[in-house]
């Protein structure tokens, strides 16, 4: 865990988080929201996947297996983090522009409570998973 690289981490963690807040404020749009919507309910576990690969990308040299797995587990766990707060604000949002504002602010605090704790989980050990697959796809694309 000595060469593990912060600065790849939050650039691989902001990049995943990134991509789900364009497809969530996309999902938000009336004509294509549903589209979007069901897209990323679909395919957005492969966000945090991807962010773990990409830490293995942004970091400097070949990446042993643990480390990659501890960095990819990092930079999924803020993307599902990320996520998770941008979810809670657009249902607070969302909710009290359509039910009033005590309604609201309890659905956007429930939904940021557990939206955090099963993107946060989900985002750890999806990013970890991620930066496991690394190591091999490094060697096949013959070293950084």
């Amino acid at each position: 865990m000595n060469n593990l690289d912060m600065q790849s981490v939050l650039k691989a963690g902001g990049i995943g988080a990134g991509v789900a807040i364009v497809l969530g404020l996309l999902s938000l749009i009336p004509v294509i929201g549903p589209i979007i919507g069901f897209v990323f309910l679909c395919g957005g576990f492969l966000i945090p996947i991807a962010a773990g690969m990409l830490y293995g990308y942004f970091a400097p040299g070949l990446e042993d297996t643990a480390t990659a797995a501890i960095g990819g587990a990092l930079a999924g766990g803020a993307s599902g983090i990320l996520l998770a707060v941008f979810n809670a604000i657009s249902a607070t949002v969302v909710g009290t522009a359509s039910e009033g504002i005590g309604t609201g602010l309890a659905g956007g605090a429930l939904s940021g409570i557990f939206g955090a704790l099963c993107f946060g989980i989900m985002g750890f050990v999806l990013g970890a998973v991620g930066g496991l697959v690394w190591p091999f796809v490094q060697k096949q694309m013959g070293g950084n």
